[in-house]
């Protein structure tokens, strides 16, 4: 049977963690809703101008305290959000609001883009394949963009981001140049790159199914068909929102983003808009692809249906001639006749034949 070379974590592996949703608590409480994914919280500073970077990993909030006044553009990338008192702490010194505190907290909060007066607040999904792994990583990801600094949350390590830290370290591009918002970019990005990357791997899965069910429809089960239909929705939910949030980089006239970074969020959205329509067209595949596996099962089921009607056709005046000569009445001639058992079985062959070539001749058979 083909079976699925990856599928998401979320939808294979059950959460070690099933807390339930809390109702009616008041607006901004901080509780963690989730599933703890890494074991440690981490802060990974980075902080640089075009010719100076320093690059601190820390477990402290109070060790990041500094980088609110400093100049020079900063990076505070967050790993681990089960740690509701540091990740608040570090909030509230960067003078982020409980509302949006809340949302990073919440890993299954909406994606969405918030354009406020001294911050852009932005929640959307990672979509990560590390070396090795077989399986795409979903998790939540949250990124806030101020005048000089960009602080990003997320839920477990990944290689997301290397390309984009090795460039601040290499002066590659004109990032050690330009501002804050040129920071976000490339980190939104790196996560969209990821979405089509995820695409392609999809996109080839599907190319494999369709082979294999021109092939060889037996080798291919509806339960995988399934899995990957299920997969394509879980994949729509987590790309076709990242084009809104790319349109709303657009359109907002926000201090923030200035002139000069504009036509790379303009490419962001050109990236997000190949990413939604692809994965329409990949959701209308998957459901032909269940088409198509029904529509063979349906014509298999049918040629046996034929085969065994034809058969029970053939049987049918054969039985008739078996229950005729099985009377046992007396008065019947070939009874008491030395050729009446061969002549009965001749009668069944001629019979038999006679069906079969009839069949044949209306390539029924």
């Amino acid at each position: 049977m083909a079976t699925l070379p990856f599928s998401f974590k979320r939808l294979v592996r059950p959460p070690k963690e099933a807390p339930k949703r809390q109702v009616a608590l008041p607006p901004g409480s901080l509780i963690f809703h989730g599933e703890r994914r890494t074991e440690e919280f981490l802060i990974r500073a980075i902080e640089y101008t075009a010719d100076t970077v320093e690059d601190v990993v820390t477990r402290h909030v109070d060790a990041c305290e500094r980088y609110k006044a400093t100049q020079p553009v900063t990076w505070l990338h967050v790993t681990g959000l089960h740690d509701v008192a540091k990740v608040s702490a570090l909030c509230e010194a960067f003078d982020v609001n409980t509302l949006s505190v809340e949302d990073i907290l919440h890993t299954d909060s909406r994606s969405k883009l918030e354009d406020l007066d001294d911050h852009i607040f932005i929640v959307m999904r990672l979509l990560n394949r590390g070396e090795g792994d077989e399986m795409i990583d979903n998790q939540h990801f949250c990124l806030l963009l101020t005048e000089d600094t960009v602080i990003t949350f997320q839920e477990a390590p990944t290689n997301t981001f290397d390309p984009v830290i090795e460039r601040i370290h290499h002066g590659r591009g004109r990032i050690r140049q330009a501002k804050a918002d040129y920071l976000a970019w490339a980190i939104l990005d790196a996560v969209v790159d990821h979405h089509l990357a995820t695409l392609d791997l999809l996109e080839q899965e599907i190319n494999r199914f369709e082979h294999a069910l021109q092939d060889s429809p037996d080798s291919v089960s509806a339960n995988s068909i399934l899995q990957l239909k299920s997969d394509v929705i879980e994949l729509s939910r987590c790309v076709r929102p990242t084009r809104e949030i790319s349109f709303a980089l657009l359109r907002t006239d926000s201090h923030l983003i200035d002139q000069s970074t504009r036509p790379f969020y303009r490419d962001l959205n050109d990236h997000t808009v190949d990413a939604a329509e692809t994965i329409v067209s990949l959701r209308e595949l998957s459901s032909s692809l269940r088409d198509f596996h029904m529509a063979v099962v349906s014509v298999r089921m049918n040629e046996i249906m034929k085969w065994l009607t034809c058969f029970s056709a053939i049987f049918l005046p054969l039985s008739f001639l078996a229950g005729v000569y099985g009377m046992n009445f007396h008065h019947m001639p070939e009874l008491d006749e030395h050729w009446g058992y061969p002549a009965a079985w001749g009668l069944f062959i001629l019979v038999a034949l006679g069906m079969v070539l009839i069949f044949r001749k209306k390539r029924w058979l």
